[in-house]
This record gives C-alpha cells, sequence and structure tokens, in this order.
C-alpha cells in the first residue's frame, strides 16, 4: 500500500501491484479498493495495478461538502504523475466513471490510453431529453429522501442498497457477496458519502463523453436494477472509438459477480491497445 500526499492538504490511499502496462481501478460510491481485490489478485499477474481509495473512503482524506467529481479527478491527476504512469487504462465503476471521464479531458488527458466503464452513464438523474439515468427516473427518485435516510440510518439504508448492486433475481446465489459488502460499506464516514452523493447524482457528462478521444469499453450487466441495456447502447452509438460488452449474469457488479470473464475481457482490451500501438 502507498501514500499519496495531496497537493491541498489530505492523503491517498493506493495499492500498485504487479508490472507491466498500468491499469488504474476507480471504484463505485461507498465502496472503496476492495471491490477490485479479485481483479487485484489476477491482473497484477501480468500488468501493473493501480487502486485508490478515493476521498471519503478507506483511509483517505474526506470528502468535503462542495467538492466535486472535479476533485477526485484531481487527485488521480496527482496520483499518474506521482507514479509516471503513462498509456494507462482507467477502469471506472459507477461512479468512477465519471472520474475516468473527467480525467481523460483534464491536463493528463496524455496519460490515457484507454476506459472501460462498469454500468454506468454519463448522467444519473433524468430529465431535460435525458433518459438513460436511474431506472426510477426524476420523476420518482428524490436525491432529498436519499440524503434524509442516509443520515437518519446509514445502516438501515446499506442494507436496502447494497442488494440492488448485484444482479435482479439473484439476491440468494448473491448472498455472499451482498454480505461481504455490507461489511465493507457500514463503517464509511456518513458526511463523506453524502457530499459524494450529492455530487455524483448532480454530474452531468452527456456532453463531455460524446467528445471523447479514448478507446473505450462499455461494459454493463444484462440484470443490472439500477441503469438499462438501452444507456449501453446509447454510449456505443455516442463515444467515439467505443464497443461494448454485456455480461448477462450480472448486475451493476460485473467485475465482482462474474469476475473471471471480466478479468479475460480487461485484458483482451489491454492487448488490443498495445497491439495498435505497436503498428
Amino acid at each position: 500500500m502507498g501514500t499519496l500526499q495531496l497537493n491541498g492538504g489530505g492523503t491517498l490511499e493506493f495499492d500498485d501491484q504487479g508490472s507491466g502496462p498500468a491499469m488504474v481501478f476507480l471504484h463505485g460510491w461507498s465502496l472503496g479498493k476492495e471491490a477490485f481485490g479479485k481483479q487485484r489478485r489476477e491482473l497484477s499477474r501480468g500488468y501493473r495495478v493501480v487502486i485508490p481509495d478515493m476521498r471519503g473512503h478507506g483511509k483517505s482524506t474526506k470528502f468535503a461538502s462542495g467538492d466535486g467529481i472535479g476533485t477526485l479527478a484531481g487527485d488521480l491527476e496527482q496520483l499518474l504523475v506521482e507514479l509516471d504512469l503513462t498509456d494507462v487504462i482507467l477502469v471506472g465503476w459507477s461512479m468512477g466513471a465519471l472520474v475516468a471521464w473527467q480525467t481523460a479531458t483534464g491536463p493528463q488527458r496524455g496519460r490515457i490510453g484507454g476506459i472501460v466503464t462498469i454500468d454506468m452513464v454519463p448522467r444519473v438523474l433524468n430529465g431535460d431529453g435525458w433518459q438513460h439515468g436511474l431506472r426510477a427516473g426524476t420523476h420518482l427518485y428524490d436525491v432529498d429522501i436519499d440524503l434524509s435516510k442516509m443520515r437518519d440510518d446509514w445502516r438501515a439504508f446499506t442494507r436496502a442498497y447494497v442488494p440492488m448492486v448485484f444482479a435482479s433475481g439473484k439476491a440468494i446465489e448473491r448472498r455472499e457477496l451482498i454480505d461481504r459488502m455490507l461489511e465493507l460499506v457500514s463503517d464509511n464516514d456518513l458526511d463523506s458519502m453524502t457530499n459524494l452523493w450529492q455530487a455524483l447524482v448532480h454530474a452531468d457528462f452527456v456532453a463531455t463523453v460524446q467528445e471523447l478521444d479514448v478507446p473505450t469499453l462499455v461494459t454493463y450487466g444484462a440484470l443490472s436494477q439500477i441503469y438499462t441495456e438501452d444507456a449501453a447502447i446509447w454510449m456505443q452509438r455516442h463515444i467515439s472509438k467505443s464497443r461494448r460488452v454485456c455480461f448477462a449474469d450480472s448486475g451493476h457488479a460485473p467485475h465482482l459477480e462474474e469476475p473471471q470473464r471480466f478479468n479475460q475481457t480487461l485484458a483482451g482490451f489491454a492487448d488490443e491497445l498495445e497491439q495498435q500501438g505497436n503498428e
């Protein structure tokens, strides 16, 4: 484990394991770097695997009110520079995809060789012509209600939220994963979680992703309870140099639910990029 001293104060904890082409994994909201344990163990045999605990998670500095996705991207940019990583594949799960998109259009974009998104869309809330956000839609979803539930009883909120991360209709089969995730999220800093949630749900990268010029792999779960397949199709159509891969037995977390196939898919994407770079 490494510790990065952030320019604005505080620290960022990260794992750095293996050697070879670099992959940086960016976790989702409330689920830190341990969510990529299966990728670290297998892929570090042939790649350099870097996994930070983004602000608000693990032992990294807290995520303060007023911070945004740009704050997380700024931390990642500093990490890329500190480790001198180039031709990096950013693997962004859920919220992590937003950080990847922000970084790919920021001052360190030249270090990014590819992006892999995991069951995520460029805008969470529907409305104003955008209908590929949360399944419930803005007319049924109220940000303030969820924030109130988090503050009133964080553990009760997570018991309702975590099963939604996994495949629809698979609660019994996914019980071990659900229980493990509940352990990981239960001790999160509540202020960081609510501040991050507000930053996440109000972010809008719809225009940004359509301007990306980075090879992109759009992965998603066919049984996702969070987003629809139509959202993945939209991204493939609107992000240049992109293709999509569906994980038939997964929900919002294919890297956890089908880790072997996910790791093989990711390694294949990395090999394709390397071959293209050698041509």
